[in-house]
């Protein structure tokens, strides 16, 4: 099977290994990390490209036309919501967010919300690729804020900043079978000690990532939105549907 993934950069690492371990063959186009906080933008970049795979397909500029575009991530407050299939399948987990992919299930997912309520998450794709309240990240903003604004004015950014650290109590890792880096750990350690923050290890598991590059796209656990289909959210335990479009008026 010839798949099209368009993922977060915060799946670099697991995404990246599996296709070098599929049997499918799959290509891959990477958005930055960070777009949940911006949903209609990350509609956007979604809706361009697929858009512009759709655009090679019609100028036949695929060697082999991907069989499914498949999305690297959850409802990610509602981005994927609106997005359309043209000839093309789409595939999208019915997952909250990126957190359920990591830790191998939507149910493990709500257990772990309700168990430790009040986390904020890092792995390996995290430490990479986001902003995380780390001592030189936030030096660095500082600095940023000082430079455009004055030194007074910096503080005060700061401090308004970092009012949504009250928010969590947990600061919860989640290691990754396909990368362990003990750096990454002590960086989650030392970002709970310092926002006062309780640490925590949880074993990640990466079979949601492995069946979105194997194809295995079971009904439970995967939205399959068919051709000329519109993914639209349910609000329930399902999180998306598919509903078809007219075609003719398709933008």
């Amino acid at each position: 099977m010839y798949i099209h993934i368009i993922a977060c950069q915060v799946f670099n690492r697991e995404l990246s290994y599996y296709c070098s371990q599929s049997q499918n063959n799959v290509t891959v186009t990477w958005l930055p990390q960070g777009l949940h906080d911006t949903p209609n933008i990350l509609r956007q970049q979604l809706k361009q490209a697929i858009d512009n795979i759709q655009q090679q397909k019609d100028q036949q500029l695929f060697k082999h036309v991907p069989e499914a575009i498949v999305l690297g991530y959850g409802l990610c407050s509602n981005g994927p919501v609106g997005l359309r299939a043209g000839d093309i399948p789409i595939i999208l987990p019915r997952t909250d967010d990126c957190i359920a992919l990591f830790l191998g299930s939507q149910k493990r997912y709500l257990q772990a919300f309700e168990q430790y309520s009040g986390t904020y998450w890092l792995n390996n794709g995290w430490v990479e690729t986001a902003f995380i309240p780390s001592t030189e990240m936030l030096e660095s903003r500082w600095k940023m804020y000082s430079q455009a604004y004055g030194a007074d004015n910096a503080d005060y950014l700061m401090e308004v900043d970092m009012e949504w650290v009250k928010n969590y109590q947990y600061c919860g890792y989640i290691s990754s079978p396909v990368y362990k880096s003990n750096c990454y750990t002590s960086i989650a350690k030392t970002i709970a000690a310092d926002n006062g923050w309780s640490f925590l290890e949880l074993e990640g598991n990466t079979r949601l990532i492995e069946r979105l590059v194997n194809g295995e796209w079971n009904e439970d656990e995967f939205l399959v939105c068919p051709p000329y289909h519109e993914i639209q959210a349910t609000f329930d335990e399902n999180k998306v549907c598919a509903v078809p479009y007219d075609k003719e008026n398709h933008d």
